[in-house]
């Protein structure tokens, strides 16, 4: 596989209204995307559609430009799909269940056991192997169920909410594994209302709005479509508020507002006050930011801490004027 795309696809469920029409979308080898939008978008469908599993009403899904549907059942052996609410097999081991699927997908069992092996180490899942599934936490379950999505070293990955259960630790492997699945030249489309899990790490996003392609491509290229130039920082100061505030706005920073650091402490008046939480808009990216952390420590301001509020892909969401995701 080189690319798969959805060309000009419709679909509707009730024939009234389309849970997604006229999409047209690009995934190529090697590529992780991000389809994001509000519950309800259509993300789901899209998924569905590209892993060959709902065919559109008009359109299609072209893999190296040929109609995927007549050739689906072959197709779907080199796709990996996480659909929403993925069964599990609650009597099954952990080993039990991935070994299964690797026979479904013709292995031998010497490579079922092999892959088997692999899988539940990348995922930290090796002392859980003869544990039963019913028995497992649900963030546990969850990293699984993308495990079995891998059995196969699929060149399609689509998964729908992935990082749904799972803790910070986890989500970082997650991001960890697909890049490296990715790097192996595999294509991923990952769905999400999350937009804080997305950002830094996709190549491509598709922003989808009822059902309609809103905006797509590269990453960069969009922020930078949308201006996303100034990323919004909390610098939260005990000390040195106003050398502080003189150092942000001579790097150009718009400060928004002055907070208090803790709640039910007074408002601080900003033209006064020695600490509180600043809200500014600081242009360029996060070694920009970190350049001016140096700058208010060498000032001797005393910084708790300095932190973006929003994602870059947050910022491309608000400029669209949506509020629907978080």
């Amino acid at each position: 596989m080189q690319q798969v795309q959805c060309d000009n696809v419709h679909h509707s469920y009730d024939g009234v209204r389309d849970a997604v029409q006229g999409l047209t979308l690009t995934i190529k080898r090697g590529e992780v995307l991000a389809l994001i939008g509000p519950n309800g978008a259509g993300k789901s469908t899209t998924l569905r559609i590209l892993a060959t599993l709902q065919c559109p009403d008009r359109g299609k899904v072209l893999w190296d430009g040929a109609d995927a549907w007549p050739a689906r059942y072959e197709i779907r052996q080199r796709i990996g799909f996480l659909g929403d609410g993925t069964a599990l097999y609650p009597g099954m081991t952990a080993a039990g269940y991935l070994q299964f699927f690797a026979e479904c997908y013709g292995q031998s069992d010497k490579a079922a056991r092999a892959r088997v092996t692999e899988l539940l180490q990348i995922f930290d899942l090796s002392s859980k192997s003869e544990a039963r599934i019913a028995e497992m936490s649900k963030g546990m379950r969850q990293r699984l169920a993308i495990a079995r999505t891998l059995v196969h070293r699929p060149e399609l990955l689509l998964l729908d909410e992935p990082a749904d259960g799972l803790d910070p630790l986890a989500r970082r492997q997650l991001r960890e594994v697909l890049r490296q699945v990715a790097g192996e030249g595999v294509g991923i489309v990952i769905s999400s209302h999350i937009l804080r899990e997305l950002d830094g790490f996709c190549d491509a996003v598709a922003v989808i709005q009822k059902g309609k392609l809103e905006v797509a491509g590269p990453v960069e290229e969009v922020i930078s479509r949308y201006e996303v130039g100034r990323r919004v920082h909390e610098v939260q100061v005990t000390r040195g508020l106003q050398v502080a505030l003189e150092v942000l706005r001579r790097h150009e920073g718009l400060i928004e507002q002055v907070l208090p650091l803790h709640k039910g402490e007074e408002l601080p008046d900003p033209a006064t006050a020695d600490r509180g939480l600043v809200r500014v808009r600081i242009h360029g990216n996060e070694e920009r930011a970190a350049h001016l952390l140096r700058e208010l420590v060498l000032a001797d301001v005393e910084v708790i801490s300095l932190s973006k509020v929003r994602s870059d892909l947050e910022d491309v969401y608000s400029s669209l004027g949506r509020d629907k995701v978080s």
